[in-house]
């Protein structure tokens, strides 16, 4: 057994560890879940912070998308499709038929933050990024000529859609590009 608590501390994730780290005794993992859950109060006697990166991935091109459609939202390439173009026509999101990786060295990528900034669901992410101030445009991609990649153009909360298909795919199209 490895105890872990989980708590939300003014909306963002902690995780404690017991300082023991594990054991085989169950009475024991049970009593001491048992006495946290009950506690009021903790002292914090020790902070680590883990640093995390990733790297930056390139923009949505069309192939991309189908693929994320079809095997994360369950969705076929022809649904995909009708319903990107769905969200073009609307302003939802840039062109979807693009093959096109990169963005361009014009390409305001803080502009297009700020945008989503305010939304219910990632703009506190968002707002984070921005604060940081190390924003700069992905460096790799392939640029094919044709449209830019895909990017979500305003933000828009779930309410704001009437289909389950157009938010899944406008939802996974933004937090991409984020």
């Amino acid at each position: 057994y490895k105890p872990r608590a989980h708590v939300s501390l003014e909306g963002w994730p902690i995780e404690f560890d017991w300082t023991e780290g594990q054991t085989f005794d169950a009475s024991r993992a049970n009593a001491l879940m048992a006495r946290a859950g009950k506690a009021k109060q903790a002292i914090v006697k020790q902070i680590q912070t883990i640093p995390k990166s990733n790297k930056k991935p390139v923009g949505l091109n069309t192939v991309q998308l189908l693929k994320a459609a079809s095997t994360g939202l369950g969705m076929s390439p022809v649904q995909c499709m009708k319903v990107a173009e769905h969200l073009y026509t609307s302003g939802y999101i840039s062109y979807p038929r693009t093959e096109t990786t990169k963005y361009s060295d014009t390409f305001d990528l803080h502009a297009a933050l700020q945008e989503q900034a305010d939304h219910p669901a990632w703009g506190k992410t968002v707002s984070v990024l921005l604060r940081q101030g190390n924003i700069r445009n992905p460096k790799t991609g392939r640029d094919v000529g044709d449209h830019p990649p895909i990017t979500p153009m305003k933000a828009a909360p779930r309410d704001e859609f009437t289909k389950g298909s157009e938010w899944r795919l406008y939802d996974y199209i933004t937090r991409h590009f984020i």
